[in-house]
């Protein structure tokens, strides 16, 4: 049996979209390692495809566990200089994933090349094809925990279906639709008979309850129950998609085109593709206008409608 160790440290929704590659070379019957930072390997403690999850605190000691376990491969997803060192000490053969870095900054900078949906999915899944590895249309997939499962169902067990999950944040502001926009979408999601979960802090209603300080696992748990769940480009997004919840992404500053669409069985986005998107990669950084022109464009009836028709969709193929 063929080994691979995976390699990506982080961010939270990288680290869920890599486990497409952990998905296709489980379907090719290979023995698995996956390493990533610790804050993240509670989304594995149910992941029955690692024979091992290495969570990386020092050089020395991931080169050590890696050298121990002896894979025939080191798939690096993550490409940075830390992973350069792990494979070069380790002397094991590597297939580094494309980031197509040139590609993102010719777009983020000068707007130069095609605004199409991108998957890093897919540049991963093309990665692995070096070693007779063929899923192109492989999704990313995690799994909750029953612990996890257990402390959710508590969390909504006054709240019937149908269920929206949303959540409003995201690691960097300027990726975020607005507060008040996803308040605005819960109103209309109870006005049409759902009862609404919102994570963050806020005033619960008699059909939205907010969900704030909860755990990793916890998350995964409580987005798994959901009927339909709506986030910014942010990591619980990815999560939903690879939980198979259907998955609307709102895109403002950042855009489709730069690889970060969610996958699953039931996923979209939305974007309102203005000239000035995407000005930034992952989020970093302020909007040279007065205004956020990529979101004011996109209003919360628009959400509310692509979210009720991805639902119908998802109920008529189940």
């Amino acid at each position: 049996m063929p080994k691979a160790s995976i390699i990506r440290f982080s961010s939270l929704g990288d680290v869920i979209l890599a486990t497409a590659v952990i998905e296709a070379l489980n379907n090719y019957g290979w023995d698995i390692s996956f390493l990533t930072k610790p804050q993240y390997a509670p989304l594995f403690e149910n992941d029955r495809r690692l024979s091992s999850l290495f969570e990386f605190v020092s050089l020395k000691k991931t080169i050590s566990e890696i050298q121990s376990y002896a894979p025939d491969w080191i798939i690096d997803l993550q490409v940075n200089f830390r992973t350069s060192i792990i494979s070069a000490m380790t002397g094991i053969p590597v297939i580094r994933t494309d980031k197509k870095t040139f590609d993102r900054r010719l777009l983020t900078r000068f707007k130069i090349g095609e605004k199409k949906p991108q998957s890093v999915v897919d540049y991963h899944l093309k990665a692995i094809e070096k070693v007779g590895i063929y899923a192109p249309n492989t999704l990313p997939k995690i799994f909750p925990t029953k612990n996890g499962i257990c402390i959710a169902k508590k969390i909504v067990s006054d709240l019937e279906k149908p269920l929206v999950i949303l959540h409003p944040d995201a690691k960097y502001p300027l990726k975020r639709w607005g507060k008040q926009n996803f308040i605005r979408l819960a109103d209309l999601f109870a006005e049409h008979g759902f009862n609404a979960i919102i994570i963050g802090k806020g005033v619960d209603s008699s059909r939205i309850k907010w969900v704030d300080e909860i755990s990793l696992e916890t998350l995964v748990g409580l987005i798994s129950l959901g009927d339909i769940f709506v986030g910014n480009d942010s990591g619980p997004t990815h999560m939903a998609g690879a939980l198979g919840i259907p998955t609307i992404a709102i895109f403002g500053p950042t855009h489709p085109a730069l690889g970060f669409v969610p996958r699953g069985k039931f996923t979209a986005y939305i974007t309102s593709n203005v000239d000035c998107s995407p000005c930034t990669l992952h989020g970093r950084g302020k909007c040279k206008f007065d205004t956020r022109k990529c979101f004011d464009k996109i209003k919360p009836q628009n959400v509310f409608d692509s979210a009720i028709e991805l639902y119908n969709k998802s109920k008529k193929i189940i």
